[in-house]
């Protein structure tokens, strides 16, 4: 019982910041996650992934005049990823390119050239902890950071949940019921942004989008109903968050990649049952 304690539990009583990582962990499955869920009902995982990539410009050029301070990384990281939004809307409302090759046109671009900055600018550990993160890094302010995200993520799909998911499964009674689409999806967009900007320092800008769909996609196997759905996801991010944690901290390996096998293994485990079941 107590070599159990000592793998399970100490880390997370002993160090302060394996409790910061943990705690910034669990406001990420409470506001990326779902999103995550929204964003797999649509069918806009792509999206997300472009969005994921098109952030790391922002991040790369803030890193090279502010150095890796939470707040000039967090502003430029939303900044790019916005114009990355903007910019494939644009393309794919005035060209025969649909949506989701605009979003791929534009995050290819934008990951190259992102990459191109850092490994220009920037030094070896600067580039690894910008695509990949530290989430045993993670410090008071960008956990403040972190839990604002959360708290504004909350509102929105308290507020708007319905009609997302009126969106999701019926987009032409959505519109004929006279509602914003646009409005709407820009404000989803500007909150998967600002997610993934926050994942940046736990899961880096290259495994972003692996904590707000990995499990999404999981619960999906998993859940028969919508509310299912979001529930499982959310308890399946912190566990496979939580595990990958403990994974980082017994095995010395980075946390990010840590945390995304351990989703993966999870996502990939359900799928083997689910086929064995069927």
């Amino acid at each position: 019982m107590h070599t159990l304690w000592n793998f399970f539990v100490s880390p997370f009583t002993e160090y302060a910041f394996m409790q910061k990582a943990l705690l910034s962990c669990f406001l990420l499955s409470l506001s990326a996650v779902p999103l995550g869920v929204f964003l797999l009902l649509r069918g806009l995982s792509l999206v997300g992934d472009s969005l994921a990539h098109g952030i790391l410009p922002g991040i790369a050029i803030a890193a090279i005049f502010f150095g890796i301070s939470p707040i000039p990384l967090f502003i430029g990281g939303i900044a790019a990823g916005l114009v990355v939004a903007f910019i494939s809307n644009r393309l794919s409302n005035r060209s025969v390119i649909p949506e989701d090759a605009s979003f791929t046109v534009i995050y290819s671009l934008s990951l190259a050239l992102g990459v191109l900055i850092l490994f220009h600018h920037g030094t070896n550990t600067n580039v690894l902890h910008l695509l990949f993160g530290s989430v045993l890094g993670v410090n008071s302010t960008m956990l403040f950071l972190i839990a604002l995200v959360c708290f504004l993520t909350i509102l929105f799909l308290a507020r708007f949940r319905k009609l997302l998911l009126m969106y999701c499964f019926d987009p032409l009674l959505f519109q004929v019921a006279g509602y914003n689409h646009h409005f709407l999806m820009a404000s989803f967009l500007a909150l998967v942004v600002a997610n993934l900007v926050a994942s940046y320092q736990a899961i880096g800008t290259l495994l972003a989008l692996g904590l707000m769909m990995l499990p999404a996609i999981t619960g999906r196997m998993l859940g028969r109903h919508y509310r299912q759905v979001f529930r499982i996801s959310t308890l399946l991010g912190f566990l496979g968050c939580y595990i990958g944690l403990l994974v980082s901290y017994h095995a010395d390996l980075p946390s990010g990649p840590s945390i995304i096998l351990c989703l993966g293994v999870q996502c990939l485990g359900v799928y083997v049952f689910t086929m064995r079941k069927n």
